[in-house]
């Protein structure tokens, strides 16, 4: 018999639930109208589970739950309640609830659940306590044995000591020691490490082996014990998955057998001092033979170098020169004959200037001259003019001293870049500039005419250049103490704001921004980018909020106090449908005439259906209450799609398409799937794709069913009509208009439904 406290400040559940449990025979049920009088009954009957409402009186039955187990009371704890809210479940859990049963639905089946649950949660408990008490036995078995006895888990980790391992060892058995490292390698003697990783290993490679070894471990003077061990692999056994280790010391029987090993090494000491000198001598040659086969490998590797070196001279993709102390030229790649059109031929052993008079007017002779005498000198840009190709050209040149390998200077190395595509921008850019200034003064005269608050920020720094008299006026700064302040310092939300300014959102619909004065305001934005004087600019046409936003929050307190009503109302109606129903059940159990028996049926179907309506209002107390948020339209349909189970293929091909409606925008889609599923009539797939409708974006909702007939499309939406609560397409409708968005049916009869959904411009944006 299971002994049951259920605690629920309705009567009437109180002595339903009591009656379908106890009538089983399996449970004996005491019940309480508090929480108060709950842990009354506590401390005077002995009790298997308790059952809980979570909505009572005084104290709810979280707070019940906490107090039971702030007594130090384990017994299972059960929440059975109306409340649905994921945050009920958490905060049930989280307090130490073992299970969490909602009230609704069917009575018979409701219960039988219930009583399912009651068991297998009693089961439970009483099972582990079993294996506590049992686990408590093994280890004063363990902890009372002579030998030292550990157990290793897969890491290597020591997860078991028995006691007497601190005592062998010489450690106190609250000082930390190798048994509690993560690696005890490091208190095995080095010498034994190798060999005890190897076994290690090779046990745990082989469940159910055992393996002997001996080695030797650090005590806690700092002296090493001899110890034999037998490890045995128990890692698939139920309760130890770990290798068990089972030792005692030897030291006394290894110090003779050390005796016996140093006379030994004694003896073949004499004999390995006779052959040392043969050894000596073979080393030597080898090492005479050695040499020379270094000085082979060195003269190859030089060769190689040399090859190298040519190679990268030949393919280099930049001009390469070079000079002896005479100023001559001894090199000229093969870029330079493809650069000028002149062979290295008619340049090798010439000077600069005997073979480039032109090069005299320039400093570079002189430069070069300055490089023999250690520096390294660059050019600036030279127009060289082609005779041989017809062209003109701009070039770059770098010239650094050369040395041997003893530090001599031998030359000049100089590297020639071609710089023609790079100049040639440069003088279309100071020509686009000159262009740029007269458009520059149309930009002021439209700037400083009476306009919205403008502010013109530099869009790499963030740092305000110039703002108009109304955006000064806005944020209580003179114009004087605007210009160099960061727009960040304006805002009172810098983070969302150096998001837009990084992202380059052209659109802000609200944004918090921050005056002089410390006072936050609501505000609508409007970003254009463009370059002036030669840097990335953006200017911001702000529209204060205020007023608008007062007006929201009004709207938004008084929905939420009418939905608080409206939660608490359904609670009690809910609790009292579920009563209702389960007497009608008790009621069509007795044996009846069939006239009774078939107005009961009829009862019940009203009940529950009067019940579905209720439930089904629930996901919609949010409807109004948060304001609007921007929204991923492929993200939110995807997590409508994904709360059914069926067969039916879904694409989205809106991309990063983002729209600003309320943030149960979700239901939207829920409903939209949900007709589709339940009146398309051989649907097999369904599309969402956008697409432009003059300002406005369409977003199509379209499947391959059977569709809706003409002459329904215009009560579709209204409330009422359907075959379940006849609201869904209904509330889809009031959900979009709350930010002036609709929806209408616009499919062809038997080629498909399509719901298309109207967004106008500013209510929606392409991320990328």
């Amino acid at each position: 018999m299971i002994r049951v406290l259920y605690a629920d400040d309705e009567p009437s559940l109180l002595e339903i639930t009591r009656l379908y449990l106890e009538r089983t025979g399996e449970f004996s049920v005491d019940t309480v109208e508090s929480a108060s009088e709950g842990l009354t009954r506590l401390k005077t009957g002995q009790y298997d589970v308790i059952l809980s409402d979570y909505q009572m009186p005084g104290m709810d039955g979280i707070r019940f739950l906490r107090q039971i187990r702030a007594d130090g009371n384990t017994i299972p704890f059960i929440v059975f309640t109306g409340r649905g809210r994921e945050d009920v479940v958490i905060d049930a859990i989280d307090s130490g609830a073992d299970s969490y049963i909602q009230k609704g639905g069917n009575p018979q089946a409701q219960f039988a659940e219930l009583a399912h649950k009651i068991t297998q949660i009693v089961r439970r408990y009483q099972a582990e306590r079993k294996v506590r008490e049992g686990a408590a036995r093994f280890r004063a078995l363990f902890e009372n044995i002579w030998d030292i006895i550990q157990i290793f888990d897969k890491t290597g980790r020591v997860v078991y000591n028995s006691p007497s391992a601190y005592r062998i060892m010489g450690f106190p058995e609250n000082e930390p020691l190798y048994f509690h490292a993560n690696n005890a390698l490091t208190y095995i003697h080095p010498d034994d490490r190798e060999g005890v990783v190897a076994r290690y290993r090779e046990i745990g490679a082989a469940a159910g082996s055992s393996q002997f070894m001996e080695y030797r471990m650090k005590m806690a003077g700092g002296d090493y014990l001899w110890l034999e061990s037998v490890f045995t692999n128990k890692y698939d056994v139920d309760g130890i998955h770990g290798l068990i280790v089972t030792s005692r010391p030897i030291t006394e029987r290894k110090r003779a057998e050390e005796e016996l090993k140093k006379k030994h090494e004694e003896l073949n000491a004499a004999f390995e001092q006779l052959t040392a000198t043969e050894e000596e001598l073979r080393q030597n040659y080898n090492e005479l033979a050695g040499s020379e086969h270094r000085l082979a490998e060195s003269e190859r590797l030089i060769r190689a170098s040399e090859a190298y070196l040519k190679c990268i001279i030949s393919d280099a993709r930049e001009g390469l020169t070079a000079y002896d102390t005479d100023l001559r030229f001894t090199l000229w790649n093969p870029y330079m004959e493809e650069l000028t059109g002149i062979p290295g031929s008619e340049v090798v052993g010439k000077r600069l200037e005997e073979r480039f008079p032109w090069f005299g007017e320039t400093p570079y002779p002189g430069n070069l001259k300055k490089v023999l005498a250690g520096e390294t000198r660059e050019s600036d840009d030279i127009p060289v003019e082609l005779s041989i190709k017809k062209k003109k050209i701009w070039i770059r040149c770098i010239a650094s001293p050369l040395s041997d390998h003893e530090g001599n200077r031998t030359g000049v190395i100089g590297i020639v870049q071609d710089i023609t595509q790079r100049k040639e921008a440069e003088l279309a850019l100071v020509a686009a500039t000159d262009a740029l200034k007269a458009s520059e003064e149309k930009y002021r005269n439209v700037f400083e005419a009476k306009n919205n608050p403008l502010v013109l920020i530099d869009a790499e720094t963030r740092k305000i250049i110039d703002t108009n008299e109304a955006a000064a006026a806005l944020y209580g700064y003179t114009r004087e103490e605007m210009p160099g302040m960061d727009i960040l310092d304006l805002s009172g939300e810098p983070e969302k704001t150096r998001e837009v300014v990084d992202r380059r959102i052209p659109r802000v619909p609200l944004r918090y921004h921050r005056r002089a004065d410390g006072t936050v305001f609501p505000a609508d934005i409007t970003i254009a980018y463009f370059t002036l004087d030669g840097r990335s600019v953006m200017i911001l046409s702000i529209r204060d909020l205020t007023g608008v936003q007062q007006a929201d929050d009004a709207l938004r307190i008084a929905n939420l106090k009418l939905n608080l009503i409206i939660g608490v109302t359904r609670h009690d109606v809910l609790n009292s449908l579920t009563a209702l129903l389960g007497y009608n059940v008790i009621l069509k159990e007795r044996r009846l005439d069939p006239a009774t028996e078939e107005l009961l049926d009829k009862q019940e179907k009203l009940l529950l259906a009067i019940k579905n309506h209720i439930e089904f209002t629930r996901g919609y107390d949010d409807l109004g209450v948060k304001a609007p948020v921007w929204q991923n339209i492929k993200k939110t349909s995807a997590q409508a799609y994904a709360q059914f189970i069926n067969t039916i293929e879904f694409s989205c091909e809106t991309g990063d398409l983002e729209i600003y409606a309320d943030p149960m925008l979700e239901k939207v889609f829920y409903n939209l799937f949900d007709n589709a599923f339940r009146y398309g009539e051989g649907v097999t797939k369904i599309r969402l794709y956008g697409e432009m409708d003059g300002t406005d974006l369409l977003l199509c909702f379209e499947d391959n069913g059977i569709g809706i007939p003409e002459e329904e499309k215009s009560r579709i939406f209204a409330r009422g009509v359907g075959k379940n609560t006849g609201l869904g397409l209904f509330l889809t409708r009031e959900i979009l208009a709350i930010t002036r968005i609709t929806v209408a049916e616009t499919g062809e009869y038997r080629k498909g439904a399509r719901f298309t959904i109207r967004v106008p411009r500013g209510s929606y944006r392409l991320l990328k």
